[in-house]
């Protein structure tokens, strides 16, 4: 009889899930706990493996679906409900698809590779008994330590968690993300507008050549960045870290509806006021806004604004129409598009 068709028995010693931690670290860990000579012998008991073979090695950048059998076996080991399982085990909230999985008789169980998975705050595990490795989900997981004050997003081009102690900008920052995305139906999306200003502000860091005419443009970024980088442990710290706060700042705009209408919608003649909100939110001076908004340069920002707009141009053509009350032709003086503030 193999492990996962014994009846499933609550574990004589529970250990608390990490919030976003992955269902192998999980599991690991609770294996050590109870002295299990292998840990993948308790994987196995939850469920049988449909496809890959289980090993130790599987901790690092692996987690495992688990079908509804193996998800109530796990309940049943842990004395936790599925709902709160789900809840924290981020793998296990998400639908499964795998067909391979579709047994409502059989626990089975797939292990998964993913790029998303880093490790906890070293900090918390070293309070920890036995020092586990516990892996977690970077989506799910908190990118800052909030007992420790240490950046635990870290990446294969920056692998070292980072203290911020002395740099409350950051921690505040990420705190404003964390309520943006609280006000937000879908988080995957608010992640991705995050991601696209934290390379649109890291190219403002990185290819602004000091020397030339952007400096006088970006000084004051530039001269609140190296101020800020001087609170870090090191000027190698990672630079989406650096410049996270005005990232942040920017993505707010970038996810605010209003804003993201009047790019749309807007004659290019009201593009401005969009500039003038980003410089005046980044507290920059005029001289900022008026860079992004009346020069040719090419810039990242302006880049977002074109490939947004060019997303509305129909919608913005039947716009003029509507106003004009015949079909839209630039050349014709009449031909205004009207800021609509309630299209969605």
């Amino acid at each position: 009889m193999t492990l996962s068709r014994r009846a499933a028995q609550l574990l004589p010693v529970q250990v608390r899930p990490v919030g976003g931690e992955t269902v192998v670290s999980y599991v690991f860990r609770l294996a050590d706990a109870n002295g299990f000579a292998r840990p993948t012998l308790l994987l196995r008991a939850i469920g049988e493996p449909i496809a890959h073979n289980i090993h130790a090695g599987i901790l690092d950048q692996h987690d495992i679906s688990l079908n509804a059998p193996a998800l109530a076996r796990l309940a049943a080991m842990t004395g936790r409900t599925t709902t709160s399982l789900r809840r924290t085990l981020p793998s296990l909230g998400t639908a499964c698809t795998d067909r391979r999985l579709s047994s409502t008789t059989e626990p089975l169980i797939n292990p998964f590779s993913s790029a998303a998975i880093r490790g906890h705050c070293q900090h918390c595990i070293a309070r920890m008994p036995g020092h586990p490795n516990i892996r977690v989900h970077r989506r799910s997981a908190p990118a800052i330590c909030r007992r420790h004050h240490r950046w635990v997003d870290t990446t294969g081009q920056h692998p070292n968690q980072v203290d911020l102690a002395n740099n409350i900008e950051i921690i505040t920052s990420h705190r404003r993300f964390q309520r943006l995305l609280s006000t937000l139906d879908d988080p995957t999306w608010a992640h991705q507008q995050l991601c696209r200003t934290t390379g649109i502000v890291t190219q403002w860091h990185h290819h602004l050549d000091r020397h030339s005419f952007s400096n006088s443009h970006f000084e004051e970024l530039h001269a609140r960045w190296d101020q800020r980088a001087r609170t870090l442990p090191s000027s190698g710290s990672a630079t989406p870290l650096l410049v996270m706060p005005e990232a942040v700042t920017l993505a707010e705009i970038l996810c605010d509806p209003h804003w993201r209408r009047h790019v749309a919608i807007a004659d290019h003649y009201d593009l401005p006021l969009f500039y003038q909100q980003v410089g005046q939110r980044l507290g920059q001076p005029t001289k900022f806004s008026d860079r992004l908004a009346y020069t040719h340069r090419n810039d990242p920002l302006k880049s977002w604004v074109i490939e947004h707009r060019k997303r509305f141009r129909a919608l913005r053509d039947q716009q003029r129409t509507f106003r004009t009350g015949h079909p839209y032709i630039p050349r014709l003086p009449d031909a205004i598009l009207p800021t609509n503030r309630h299209l969605h």
